[in-house]
């Protein structure tokens, strides 16, 4: 089977600050310049989660280390300034995006 299996990672923390920080509760295996889902933050399912404004949005990231890296707009590649945003509780995750290719036929 072609491609690569989706690699998800538990968040741990994240920072209201620019650029927003997501720290991972294990090593993430991402590098810089991949893109990532942040999913299963908003709302209170089953419990108050905070940083609904980046809930179900693609983020490229900058690795800071193994279990570290911040988040930049997807489009724009601007540092998200998270300062203004509810705090986060708990839970998420980060799910690495894989690049779309469109391939001619030959």
């Amino acid at each position: 089977m072609a491609g690569q299996a989706a690699f998800r990672a538990d968040i741990s923390g994240m920072t209201n600050a620019e650029p927003c920080v997501i720290t991972t509760s294990a090593a993430h295996g991402y590098s810089t310049n991949q893109f990532v889902r942040i999913t299963d933050i908003n709302g209170s399912i089953p419990t108050l989660r905070g940083m609904d404004q980046i809930n179900n949005k693609k983020f490229r990231i900058i690795k800071i280390n193994a279990t570290s890296f911040s988040l930049e707009d997807a489009t724009t590649f601007e540092k998200i300034n998270s300062t203004g945003f509810t705090p986060y509780v708990t839970g998420g995750f980060c799910n690495l995006v894989e690049p779309t290719y469109i391939y001619s036929g030959d």
